[in-house]
């Protein structure tokens, strides 16, 4: 074979083809028009054929490792960064607990305390607990009627 048919067949798989597989048709096909040209001899045509689908099969192969190969890469430098900011939240987290519990009165930060307490030692306290959020819901809406299950008026103690 002379080198005019090998350049053909370079910019035919550069043309595109190096991202497919090559199906045996379209490598006859194509093959059977550097035939009818003179730039390929009869004999050599199904060697040639077999060369066109052997290198669009390798070239997709690689393409398909490289792409495979990047996306590995891309997903541990997505959990790399998912992990770091995690970590932040974490932190983040952290600060908030610690600015509410600085600044924060005591009956707010109690009622999170006594919540596993309550249901294990005092079921009375969960009963009242119970009772007052209903009573305080009736204050925002109407704050005459905010009065307790003792007759006394209750006072929120939610900062806004």
């Amino acid at each position: 074979m002379n080198d005019m048919p090998k350049s053909q067949i370079q910019k035919f798989i550069e043309a595109g083809m190096q991202f497919t597989e090559v199906s045996r048709k379209q490598a006859e096909a194509f093959v059977q028009s550097l035939v009818k040209s003179g730039e390929v001899r009869r004999k050599d045509a199904e060697q040639l054929v077999q060369t066109l689908v052997d290198r669009g099969r390798e070239t997709t192969e690689s393409v398909a490792a490289a792409v495979q190969a990047e996306i590995e890469k891309q997903m541990k430098s997505l959990a790399a960064r998912f992990d770091e900011l995690e970590d932040e939240v974490e932190s983040l987290a952290k600060q908030v607990r610690s600015a509410l519990g600085q600044d924060a009165s005591p009956a707010p930060k109690a009622p999170a305390k006594k919540k596993g307490p309550a249901n294990k030692k005092a079921p009375a306290k969960k009963k009242a607990a119970a009772k007052k959020a209903p009573a305080k819901k009736k204050a925002a809406a109407k704050k005459s009627a905010a009065v307790g299950s003792s007759g006394v008026r209750q006072v929120s103690t939610r900062k806004s």
